[in-house]
């Protein structure tokens, strides 16, 4: 959001505002004209200040009555046990705003329609900075982002809870992008996991689909770069030739905070994996053992697009999944039924990809077979189903999954090596003639 669209959005009169959020808004358009345009970097000293008065001026006073009790008022980690959990749900979890006003007059910055475009705007505005001036601005204002984002997700409404992991991303993206490493220092990092960790299961039917995926498409963006700030340290010392899974360089002892670091990513990292995309996945499915008999096909295909993310991100410990992961892939392929849903079946086929393509040696030792019956199964559905096939679109969709299924076969087929895959394609061959097209090339 650039300058102009945000003084358009607060040029905007509201009808029945309130003189509160009349004055905050005259104030914000007093203070955004001073502000640096995108290509104006001869006056780019300003923008510190300016960013600091919005957000002490404007952000602030709109958030002062609501208090997050896993926060002091430095906008550290409140170490003091907080209220007891039912006082906390009423606080955060009560009816939406538009259903209760008395819930309306606590949050002034629900009923003001400017303050999710403000916080966006602030948040991108660091990137007009200088890169050491990024980097002190954004750790200076840090204390006073952190309320407004975590009170965003906490709250009952399902759009704020979008905004507010938005918003969450666009900070944790300016933290990485100038390698700081507030979270780790302000320990607010675990404050985060467990705000988002809330809304895991934000699935129907006791949240409407459309809901879930408005929340679910900002949380997993969000999430992934929260770990990427709080292990930023770690990302530099991995491009600095330091091995990931052991911790040093090869000229180095063995770093234990390094390892230590590495742990707990891969602990993040895992959490959301089974307690968000397999915890959903399961829900979804009805607790049957395959993905494709679904309740809602779109939030299905979106969690399995997460999986490869988060396996490119775990590497070769990624293994340690492949056991309750590819057997559920591969009942799911060999189900006909998963042809009707192109956008799975071409998701299902990406997971495999990715698992083949990071956890090789291990896909070598034990998995091949596993995910070739998925892909042959696969294969042979397409090939009975082209013949049936009733118009363009349908026929295009099978054929962008057949591709698909030959580029898994294709790669499984180089981490095979040349003997064992001639073996194992000449058994196949002899039983199926239908899998040549797959096989051969």
């Amino acid at each position: 959001m650039d300058r102009a669209e945000i003084l358009n959005v607060l040029a905007q009169d509201p009808q029945r505002e309130r003189p509160q959020s009349a004055e905050l808004r005259r104030q914000a358009q007093s203070i955004i004209p001073s502000i640096p345009s995108d290509g104006d970097h001869n006056h780019a000293h300003d923008l510190p200040a300016a960013l600091l008065d919005l957000l002490t001026q404007i952000i602030k006073p709109l958030f002062t009555g609501t208090k997050h009790p896993q926060l002091t008022s430095t906008g550290r980690k409140n170490l003091v046990p907080g209220p007891p959990p039912s006082i906390a749900a009423a606080r955060f979890l009560t009816p939406l705003a538009d259903a209760d006003g008395e819930e309306e007059n606590q949050r002034p910055w629900k009923r003001t329609p400017f303050t999710v475009p403000l916080l966006k705007y602030i948040l991108q505005s660091y990137s007009l900075l200088p890169q050491p001036a990024q980097k002190s601005t954004i750790e200076a204002h840090f204390h006073l982002l952190v309320p407004p984002i975590l009170n965003m997700i906490d709250d009952a409404s399902p759009q704020f809870k979008s905004d507010g992991c938005l918003l969450l991303r666009l900070l944790c993206t300016t933290l990485v992008s100038t390698q700081s490493d507030m979270l780790r220092r302000t320990g607010l990092t675990d404050v985060f996991v467990d705000a988002l960790k809330t809304n895991f299961l934000l699935l129907p039917t006791l949240t409407p689909e459309e809901d879930s995926l408005l929340v679910l498409r900002e949380l997993y963006p969000a999430y992934l770069v929260l770990v990427e700030a709080r292990f930023v340290k770690l990302q530099v010392a991995m491009t600095e030739g330091v091995d990931i899974s052991i911790g040093k360089k090869s000229d180095a002892g063995a770093t234990s905070a390094m390892a230590e670091d590495f742990m707990a990513r891969e602990a993040m990292l895992t959490k959301l994996y089974r307690h968000g995309i397999m915890a959903s996945l399961s829900h979804l499915s009805s607790a049957t053992d395959s993905f494709s008999n679904t309740i809602s096909a779109p939030l299905t295909t979106f969690l399995l697009k997460q999986i490869p993310l988060i396996f490119r991100r775990l590497g070769i410990h990624a293994v340690k999944h492949l056991q309750t992961l590819l057997p559920m892939m591969r009942v799911a392929l060999m189900d006909p039924f998963v042809l009707a849903a192109p956008a799975m079946a071409l998701a299902l086929l990406d997971v495999l990809a990715v698992v083949v393509e990071v956890c090789a040696p291990r896909v070598r030792d034990k998995w091949w077979a596993e995910i070739l019956r998925a892909c042959v199964a696969c294969w042979c559905n397409c090939f009975d189903e082209q013949g049936a096939a009733a118009g363009e679109g349908t026929a295009k969709a099978l054929q962008e999954i057949m591709n698909a299924v030959k580029g898994v076969v294709k790669t499984l087929r180089d981490v095979l090596g040349k003997e064992q895959w001639g073996d194992v394609k000449a058994k196949l061959l002899a039983e199926e003639k239908d899998l040549n097209g797959l096989l051969e090339g």
